[in-house]
């Protein structure tokens, strides 16, 4: 028997190790066959590298294949949709072939000479680039204001018995509009087969293109970093602004503006080309992109979109490639294209996250209040069934408004958070009181019509010179019309195919001021995924921590034969030595630790008795673990209630004698500053305090900022605390849907409501407790203080590489420090 020849991988390092080199192999094999891969490798294994080379060696190969190959691949794809007669002769089924055969020649013959002209002109940049780098632009003058006239916010004559449907993104933007006539570029851009890369932060797609610059790739791919305003946009207008809404609302504000246009949106389609031209000559990340934007005078945010068709490699994060819509908007074209989520432990959730809608009071308020003086306005100049179709929409919101005013009402009298079912859309419309109205028909007026835009251009202008006013606390964007909105609700409650519910959700009567609004919760992400793994050649999902991976058949690939998945997960480079995984089910007094909800919120049960154990546990333990420890606690609320009980007991004061206290901040915009003066601790303070100190402890939240994209290596993170099992609550009636779902289609899945409870917990668990080993020379000592850490099912779905070193279980706590001084004895000896 003769065993097949391994493939040879360009890994920027001399060899790769074996673990990478199977890797590599896994991913190659799953996207030459077309295959779904579900492939675990944890945290500094070299994950990133290894799909980075595997992918890439395989669209080379693709590349180098003959034109020969290409034209009879190509034809017989062409040829499977067409349907023949079964009597038509076989002299008809070759002149189809020959004659698709010529018209795919020529393409590629197009193709090669669109592709030798473009690599000439990114050769050029490239030099440009090594001589004498960028030089920046001026912004464009100005040019005088243009009123939009009444007119232009009338819809036309509509009739419904002749609909002529057409689907409009929600996202997509009026650069191509804008664009001056007898401006179009005389080359149109081909597409390029492509690897989408796409993962959870900007951050993590940063750390992926400085492994993709290690690579002999980095000459010749042409590469392409996709991102939102706030990462790409560079008007300052635009970039001091607080939040992502009031970023896209001012952006939208001044490309309408003609007076004060943005001067980096060009007129003309050939900057965007050359523009398009210099992104791909280069591997860029998204700051760098930024920065190229500055340099140039043009806007990043739309010279990315310009440069998607010409683009090999492609990184973009998860919302944009879930997103139908936001897919559509960008141009995202997946037919024959590999698509890779790395970090894809999250997905199922980031898909059901994503496909559920709410829709607030004030929303659903604003949106009347616009269309009844939209139709005040107009009533005597619209035609047809316009004016039909309106009044429908107005008895909608109506209806909305008065059930969700009525939930309010309820839950201000009430002294417990009101729990109201969950319904299918059937009944809700039912409930409404508006299943006369025909949602379908509504929908494809909405659709057709552009009724959203017309108003929200009809108020634009209203609030500029009219009588037209609006009070709200909340922050509603303008450019994203409220009725549209409205239109995105209907249009879930229309979409059969999905397995969905929608919810009245009243917050808890504390709560001021009460924003009870409308909920529709996707309940399964199945259907959104094949629409993706359809239409793409192979779909990759990678991550440090995939199990259990069985919920990933379950609840996403339940559709896809097993023949067509492959699954394959390795084990950590780190030896078994470097980890020490210890269950701590005792505390330093001898108390029991059980955190369980009932135990740390209830005073009764003892709970200030818990936290004065937990403290003097973690002191105790800071005493012989060096250098930095992170402690995860379950909730914010819960490391707050636990650091007030500190302070006051004097704990916090004792444990600060040991290592100096950081607290990760709810703000994202903190973190970089907390994480720097938290390191700066680990290194200085020993010498500044007379060494009194023994580095630093950082409390985080599982499921917080510090939870995951953190690398918190060596000195950074030589001890881990894990306070409790995170699971989450169940008094989230989304939760209590979800469950009573999963429980439905248990029978076939397999899955339990429980074990995905169970689940949900130990994911978030896992992505914590890994934030410590990040690399082959790494070491750690991970504390899981709480008793329920010993039970069987816990441990089978710890991370492999845990299990693999073995969890340490001691009768005393004693043992435990004894156990740690150990350890960490030991590594001061070989290091």
């Amino acid at each position: 028997m003769t065993t097949k020849p391994r493939l040879h991988f360009p890994f920027p390092y001399a060899t790769p190790w074996p673990i990478q080199q199977s890797l590599m192999e896994s991913v190659y094999s799953a996207i030459d066959q077309g295959h779904v891969g579900v492939f675990e490798s944890p945290t500094g294994t070299g994950k990133s590298l290894s799909l980075i080379s595997a992918s890439l060696k395989w669209l080379s190969d693709e590349a180098a294949k003959s034109i020969a190959d290409t034209v009879a691949t190509r034809t017989n794809d062409r040829l499977a949709t067409i349907v023949f007669d079964p009597a038509d002769p076989d002299w008809v089924r070759d002149a189809e072939r020959k004659k698709i055969e010529r018209e795919v020649r020529n393409e590629i013959e197009d193709e090669l000479a669109a592709r030798k002209k473009r690599e000439e002109r990114l050769a050029k940049i490239r030099r440009q680039e090594r001589e004498i780098g960028f030089k920046r632009h001026a912004p464009k003058p100005k040019k005088a204001a243009i009123e939009p006239d009444d007119e232009d916010f009338l819809v036309e004559e509509y009739d419904s018995d002749n609909e002529d449907v057409f689907k409009k993104s929600l996202l997509r933007s009026d650069l191509d509009s804008d664009m001056e006539e007898g401006q179009e570029d005389d080359e149109e851009p081909f597409q390029e087969l492509k690897i989408f890369y796409c993962s959870r932060t900007h951050s993590q797609l940063s750390q992926f293109i400085s492994e993709l610059k290690k690579t002999e790739y980095v000459e010749t791919v042409k590469s392409l970093s996709l991102g939102s305003r706030k990462n790409l946009c560079i008007n300052d207008q635009v970039t001091r602004l607080s939040s992502a809404p009031r970023m896209n609302d001012k952006c939208l504000d001044l490309q309408k503006d003609k007076a004060n246009k943005c001067p980096y949106l060009p007129k003309e389609k050939r900057p965007l080309r050359d523009f398009s031209d210099t992104i791909n000559a280069t591997v860029r990340d998204i700051e760098e992109l930024a920065e190229l934007g500055k340099a140039k005078g043009v806007c990043p945010y739309y010279g990315t979109r310009a440069a998607l068709p010409s683009s090999q490699i492609v990184t973009l994060p998860y919302n944009m490639m879930l997103q139908k819509s936001t897919r559509e908007s960008l141009g995202i074209k997946l037919k024959g294209n590999i698509v890779i989520f790395d970090e894809a432990h999250n997905i199922i959730d980031t898909i059901t996250s994503i496909y559920s809608i709410t829709l607030e009071l004030h929303q659903i308020q604003r949106a009347h209040f616009q269309l009844q003086s939209y139709l005040t306005k107009y009533l005597n100049r619209l035609k047809g069934k316009n004016v039909v179709y309106i009044k429908q929409i107005l008895i909608l919101l109506t209806a909305m408004q008065q059930q969700l005013t009525d939930a309010n009402t309820l839950a201000s009298k009430s002294k417990e958070q009101p729990q109201l079912p969950f319904k299918t859309s059937s009944d809700f419309v039912n409930d409404l009181g508006v299943d006369h109205i025909n949602l379908f028909k509504v929908n494809t007026y909405l659709e057709t019509s552009k009724l959203a835009l017309k108003v929200q251009g009809f108020t634009e202008k209203g609030k500029a010179g009219e009588v037209i006013t609006e009070t709200t606390d909340t922050f509603t964007p303008k450019h994203i019309p409220s009725l549209q909105q409205v239109q995105t609700f209907i249009q879930s409650l229309l979409n059969t195919s999905l397995n969905g519910r929608i919810g009245t959700i009243t917050p808890s009567p504390t709560t001021l001021p009460l924003q009870t609004h409308f909920k529709y919760l996707l309940l399964s992400p199945t259907d959104v995924f094949q629409e993706i793994l359809s239409s793409s050649r192979a779909v990759i999902l990678a991550g440090g921590t995939m199990e259990p991976m069985s919920e990933f058949k379950a609840q996403l690939l339940d559709f896809v034969n097993n023949e067509k998945v492959d699954y394959f997960s390795c084990g950590h480079i780190v030896p078994a030595s470097s980890i020490l995984t210890v269950s701590v089910g005792v505390g330093a007094g001898g108390g029991e630790l059980d955190f369980r909800y009932e135990n740390r919120m209830n005073e009764k049960m003892g709970c200030i008795f818990i936290i004065i154990e937990l403290g003097n546990t973690i002191t105790a333990l800071c005493t012989v673990c060096p250098a930095g420890a992170v402690c995860f606690f379950v909730s914010y609320s819960y490391m707050d209630h636990v650091l007030a009980k500190w302070k006051a007991s004097g704990i916090l004061s004792r444990l600060e004698g040991k290592k100096k206290a950081f607290v990760e901040p709810r703000n994202a915009r903190g973190v970089e500053a907390c994480l720097s003066e938290y390191s700066a601790a680990i290194t200085g303070d020993g010498a500044k305090d007379g060494g009194k100190r023994n580095g630093a402890i950082l409390f985080c939240v599982v499921g917080g900022k510090m939870s995951e994209g953190i690398n918190f290596s060596d000195d950074m993170a030589r001890s881990v605390f894990m306070v409790g099992l995170p699971y989450p609550s169940k008094t989230s009636p989304e939760l209590a849907e979800k469950m009573r779902y999963i429980d439905s289609k248990a029978s076939a899945s397999g899955i339990t409501s429980s074990e995905y409870y169970e689940n949900l917990c130990m994911r978030a668990l896992n992505q914590s407790i890994g934030r410590a080993i990040r690399h082959k020379n790494d070491y750690a000592a991970i504390f899981l203080l709480d008793k329920r850490f010993k039970g069987a099912r816990i441990r089978e779905k710890l991370p492999g590489w845990i299990k693999s070193a073995g969890v340490v279980d001691v009768p005393t706590f004693g043992a435990v420090v004894g156990k740690a001084g150990q350890f960490f004895r030991a590594k001061k000896e070989v290091n």
